[in-house]
């Protein structure tokens, strides 16, 4: 047996066999949402969300530029950021990975009601060694809106 790379399968799954599978892999909806954020006309950071249409779930990925940290600015854009996907795109839960050294990260989630679900051991490769990957998760539920 042997393989090529290529940028698209061959062969194609059944219907009947689509329930196995992300539905990413036969939607064309747009998956990726990005909110741009700016202070004084100036882009300062960003709130993505890989969306999950038929599950109603969104992957959330967020930055601020180095200069704007400790200012509570990346963690109103992440609020804001959950309220549109919560009432303007209808998701029932966002689903955050965490790299387990992100310390700033994982209490920015946590502050903003994210809980842990569960740790991908050994999934990140960095700097020469693995770490894991902590999954947090937001439900609408319970999100307590400030």
């Amino acid at each position: 047996m042997r393989f090529e790379i290529s940028d698209a399968e061959l062969v194609k799954i059944a219907t009947d066999e689509l329930r196995h599978f992300s539905e990413t892999r036969f939607l064309n909806f747009p998956r990726k949402i990005v909110l741009n954020f700016f202070e004084n006309d100036q882009p300062i950071g960003f709130v993505s969300f890989d969306v999950r249409w038929i599950n109603r779930n969104a992957y959330i990925t967020y930055y601020l530029i180095p200069e704007k940290r400790g200012k509570g600015l990346g963690k109103a854009m992440v609020l804001e950021a959950i309220k549109f996907a919560f009432d303007t795109l209808n998701m029932n839960r966002i689903t955050a990975e965490v790299y387990e050294y992100n310390d700033a990260s994982i209490a920015l989630l946590r502050s903003v009601g994210f809980e842990l679900e569960g740790v991908m051991k050994k999934a990140k490769y960095h700097a020469g060694r693995y770490h894991d990957i902590h999954i947090y998760g937001l439900l609408r539920e319970n999100f307590g809106r400030e």
